[in-house]
């Protein structure tokens, strides 16, 4: 825990003495706003602690480290502008506290400053074609969310390949990221990109049940946007799998209501469902899956197991199997 909080430390301190204060300063200002905000610094400390994990110089991955904490933010701008969200990390979204306009100009302006930070590294060439390889997935990832917004017969396979491409890719790339700082050979980087999918993939569903039953206060934004928006997440998959006729029937209602329908009483109304099927255990039953299968993909790097456990530790606290 000490090394973890020690290198979050250090990450910190370099991404404050990095200056972001180009001009025109209008375009900007919604990054520092985004980039410097309470996140979770989860993408950049997957990548540190993989390259140390290699005995890498944790100080050639920072620049990498940076590179994709500033790309996964440019994303959030953009698709909080697609999903109408007002909220992220407990204030206002971007294109609420500027406009729509500035937003998707910044979000651009972020990711030409992901590509600029990821290539300074002396592996630069490889990192900035993983860069680009998830800057295409997350895109794709992106697009199938939307089209399974007017869509009722969504699988739960499709969902699954879905937010492998929109969330576990960046996870994983994080993690081989580091790797290939630290100059890991093929095959283990390998082994690690398909942990952080299966960490990516249970992460996913975490967030899917914290929607529904989080702490506002903790979660950062409103519970049950998720029911609002009708995205079909694992909970309203599941629910339709687990579902008698009435019960699907009334879900299926519910989920092509075209925003006319009031927020509070959709939500209570999902939710009841949710809670009579047992959907949330079922979610949990999934996600604890995912986890064991990302234990055995670590097990198998070839190096000493004792040099895992930062890695192994970090997730663990993220999907709050830290006991």
């Amino acid at each position: 825990m000490e090394k973890i909080n020690q290198l979050k430390t250090e990450f910190t301190a370099f991404m404050d003495a990095v200056q972001f204060d180009y001009q025109p300063s209008e375009l900007y200002a919604p990054i520092v706003y985004t980039l410097y905000q309470k996140g979770k610094r989860l993408r950049p400390m997957l990548c540190l602690l993989t390259c140390e994990m290699f005995g890498g110089k944790v100080e050639d991955a920072l620049y990498p480290a940076l590179a994709l904490e500033t790309f996964h933010n440019s994303t959030l701008i953009h698709d909080d502008i697609m999903d109408q969200a007002p909220i992220r990390r407990g204030l206002e979204t971007v294109y609420k506290k500027w406009n729509t306009n500035m937003a998707i100009l910044s979000g651009d302006a972020m990711q030409a400053l992901a590509y600029d930070l990821v290539m300074r590294t002396p592996r630069s060439i490889d990192t900035a074609r993983l860069l680009s390889k998830v800057h295409r997935e997350v895109c794709e990832g992106q697009q199938y969310d939307m089209n399974f917004e007017t869509r009722m017969d969504v699988t739960i396979p499709e969902y699954l390949e879905m937010i492998r491409l929109k969330t576990a890719v960046l996870l994983a790339t994080s993690i081989q990221m580091g790797a290939v700082v630290a100059g890991a050979n093929d095959a283990d980087q390998q082994k690690l990109y398909d942990y952080g999918i299966a960490m990516g993939l249970a992460f996913q569903l975490q967030d899917d049940v914290l929607d529904c039953y989080a702490d506002e206060s903790v979660f950062g934004k409103k519970t049950g946007g998720d029911i609002v928006e009708n995205k079909k997440t694992y909970m309203i998959l599941k629910a339709r799998e687990l579902a008698g006729e009435e019960d699907r029937y009334a879900l299926d209602t519910l989920f092509s209501s075209s925003g006319n329908m009031d927020r509070t009483k959709k939500i209570a109304a999902v939710m009841a469902i949710y809670d009579r099927l047992h959907v949330k255990e079922a979610a949990e039953q999934a996600i604890g899956e995912y986890f064991r299968q990302a234990d055995l993909l670590l097990d198998s790097v070839p190096i000493p197991d004792g040099r895992k456990e930062l890695l192994r530790e970090y997730a663990r606290q993220l999907l709050g199997r830290d006991k």
